[in-house]
């Protein structure tokens, strides 16, 4: 799980230091998006509204991402983003041209949360309340979902981060 954090935060790094230089992503028009990718977005994501397509220059090879820097036109990307709105939460898919999904992150202000990970807050954190910023970020490896959530605590006017998994299982505080 590391490696695919860590290689979508490279994405992240790569696309804005090259962003300059190279053409690093092409928007495009859903006529332009693989048939693939547009029927298993709709299938995926029923009640999610698609805001941007988006082609990026990147390929997944086992848990490596790497950036095809020889795109001459948008018929060379592998590697599909694609924004959607719905529920109040925005979401950020990438397919390869196939129409496989990879990762997807979900960005969604007090999500609610899983029993497990209340209750392990609530044991672990007694007095502490949970304030407005939580999200959920969902990453597929292997077609395994992975679920995580950033939630921000807060006593007697100081602040922590915590991530979980959706079993509750604690992975990072701050």
């Amino acid at each position: 799980m590391k490696k695919t954090i860590v290689g979508l935060l490279l994405v992240g790094f790569v696309l804005q230091s090259y962003a300059q230089d190279v053409l690093f992503e092409a928007k495009l028009k859903r006529e332009e998006v693989p048939d693939l990718i547009i029927e298993n977005i709709e299938e995926d994501y029923p009640d999610f509204i698609v805001e941007e397509y988006t082609a990026v220059p990147l390929e997944f090879i086992e848990s490596d991402v790497i950036v095809d820097r020889n795109i001459n036109s948008t018929d060379d990307y592998n590697t599909f983003q694609v924004t959607l709105k719905g529920k109040g939460e925005t979401l950020v898919a990438i397919y390869n041209k196939n129409g496989e999904l990879l990762s997807t992150v979900e960005h969604g202000k007090n999500v609610e949360l899983p029993k497990a990970v209340a209750h392990t807050l609530a044991i672990t954190y007694p007095g502490w309340n949970l304030i407005k910023d939580h999200y959920k970020m969902t990453h597929y490896r292997n077609h395994k979902k992975h679920e995580r959530y950033k939630i921000i605590l807060e006593n007697s006017g100081k602040k922590i981060r915590v991530y979980t998994d959706a079993d509750g299982k604690f992975l990072k505080a701050l």
